[in-house]
Formats: structure tokens, sequence, C-alpha cells
């Protein structure tokens, strides 16, 4: 892990991942991998973008949720500053993100699908056309849809809130060097 005094570019809330660490090390991106059970803590450092990947609600995969609804006003407060939030699927057969500052929900349905070309930017986040996705997203006030699955239901949305944006996807896939290197190049250092 590179790291610099008090920022990191990029903080992915889960387990260590050696596909996450090449993918920001080709990238030279700084990271940390966070546990949830260090959320909270006043001595983490700054970080420009959030990444809270595949499976963050499902008890099976991840302990993040209890800790993800503990730091609701973080998780607001790190994106009203000018952070980017970037959320994956929970994983489980409905979720509803009470610990956004912005109303979704999430019905997990595991599909392939075909999507339409979009010129949004966050639409870079996919690698491939033809993604592969978790469920789909109901985005309340706040948030635009991006990309719909082929019965035309969310698959990446995008809300601003403050000086920063959170993306929030049910693609089940990693996600692309480019969306990643746009992200950083928009986000502005905030606490978590």
């Amino acid at each position: 892990m590179r790291n610099h005094s008090n920022m990191s570019d990029i903080a992915l809330i889960g387990e260590r991942n050696f596909l996450y660490e090449k993918l920001f090390g080709e990238l030279n991106a700084s990271f940390q991998f966070l546990s949830p059970a260090v959320l909270g803590s006043p001595f983490l450092p700054r970080y420009k973008m959030v990444m809270i990947p595949t499976g963050f609600a499902n008890p099976d995969y991840s302990k993040a949720l209890p800790a993800l609804r503990r730091m609701k006003s973080n998780i607001s407060d790190f994106v009203r500053k000018g952070g980017v939030l970037t959320v994956f699927g929970p994983m489980v057969p409905e979720h509803n993100y009470d610990w956004l500052p912005l109303p979704l929900r999430y019905v997990c349905e595991l599909s392939s699908q075909a999507v339409a070309p979009t010129a949004d930017e966050c639409a870079c986040l996919l690698c491939t056309s033809t993604p592969e996705c978790d469920g789909y997203l109901i985005a309340g006030e706040g948030f635009e849809t991006v990309l719909k699955d082929n019965k035309a239901r969310s698959i990446l949305v995008r809300g601003s809130y403050g000086d920063g944006l959170i993306v929030a996807t049910s693609v089940h896939e990693f996600p692309a060097a480019e969306y990643i290197k746009w992200a950083l190049s928009r986000a502005r250092p905030a606490k978590l």
C-alpha cells in the first residue's frame, strides 16, 4: 500500500483483495483496505474515493453493513465535502440503502444484460456492454439513472450530494480503470 501521510486516494471497505490491489496499483493510486471495525476511527486519513464492493450487506461475505449504518453521518459528510462514493450490489434479496443520504433500494435478480451506450461520464464504470448484474436499483429523489437493464430498470445510478457524488450499481464486475481515473479526477479529499 502506498500511502501519503494523511491522505489515500481510495478506501475500499472490506477485506484485502488481490484483484482490487492489482487494479489500484496499475493506476498508481494510493489505497487502503478498511475493515468495517476501523470505520469511524479519528486516525483514518482523508480519501478521494470510497468503494464498497459487492456483498456488503450479506453476512456470509461481509461484516460491513452494521458499520455502514453506524457511519451514516460520516458517509454523508464525506460525500458532501467532495468525495466520490462508489457502491456495488449488497447481494441480499432486497436492500434499502438507509445509510446513504439519498434514497435508494435494491432488488436481487441475477442476469446478463446488454446495455446501450450513454454519454454520461460515470458509465465508464463498465468494462463491457454485456455486464453481469446481481439485481436492479430503484432510485429515489436525488439520483438519476445512467444505465438500464433490458427491462428498463436502473443498474447504474448517480446522485450529486453537496460537492460530491454517489455512484451505485448492481453490475457484478470490477470497475473499469477508466472509471477510477475519472472518479479520482473529480473528487476532493474528505474525511470518512
